[in-house]
């Protein structure tokens, strides 16, 4: 019996030596999969902002259309907001605003502020998904969420248009979603914390559908936000993002 335990062990160590080895992906791997996890040809949902602010709670719902990074549009309607409208094509912003039939560019120190009073701002709505082009990436280590393996992965800001100097994802190793984010200035302090509540499946993704923003600098200030009736890929009219649509 010993005899065949020896033999077992060095048929099995001889296997082992001829087999491929399979190292981790590295930090830029990690990126690219969660970016290519994020894109999409096309997007359509209905969702929710649940925005908490001075302990009270504001419900805002929207309709939503997206093209890539580069193009979405949006329709408020709950009573309050309703056909209030935002229109992104690049790096350009507007919003119209139905009462007073007004369309306003939103550039500058505007970009800072919090979409409809959320804790999402405009720069982050602007800011594309695609996050190797303005961050380098290294990895820190590995940490667990909510019972799901992580990898750390730091990402420092390689282009002065970054909205942040510095990041940290704790990105799923399975499912390559970020399921925690920090995000800090570039003096070093925490702005906001980010952390996704939700993940679905969609096709051959995982994608993220409900998840909480929260300001690090201002106590109780937080954003639930929420898809529903996700479609990745529907075909879409042209015309929905052009000024005209934007103010009809």
């Amino acid at each position: 019996m010993k005899r065949w335990t020896i033999a077992l062990i060095c048929a099995a160590s001889g296997l082992a030596a001829t087999l491929p080895s399979f190292a981790a992906p590295s930090a830029d791997e990690i990126l690219n999969r969660l970016d290519s996890n994020l894109s999409f040809t096309s997007m359509r949902y209905s969702g929710r902002m649940e925005i908490t602010a001075r302990g009270q709670t504001r419900v805002k719902t929207m309709d939503a259309v997206a093209k890539g990074s580069d193009k979405a549009f949006i329709e408020f309607t709950n009573p309050e907001d309703r056909g209030v409208r935002y229109l992104k094509l690049g790096k350009n912003l507007w919003m119209y605003f139905p009462k007073d039939q007004e369309t306003v560019p939103i550039s500058g120190h505007l970009l800072k502020n919090g979409m409809m009073g959320s804790d999402l701002s405009y720069e982050d709505a602007l800011e594309s998904r695609d996050l190797k082009e303005r961050y380098s990436a290294a990895i820190k280590g590995e940490e667990g969420v909510d019972g799901r393996p992580c990898v750390i992965v730091e990402l420092s800001a390689t282009s002065p248009n970054a909205p942040y100097s510095r990041l940290l994802l704790w990105v799923d190793s399975e499912r390559w979603v970020a399921l925690k984010e920090q995000m800090f200035a570039k003096s070093g302090k925490l702005l906001k914390t980010s952390a996704t509540l939700e993940v679905r499946r969609l096709g051959d993704r995982w994608f993220p559908v409900r998840s909480e923003l929260a300001s690090a600098l201002v106590k109780g200030s937080r954003t639930l936000f929420v898809m529903d009736k996700v479609e990745m890929n529907p075909v879409l009219d042209g015309s929905q993002f052009t000024m005209a649509a934007l103010k009809k």
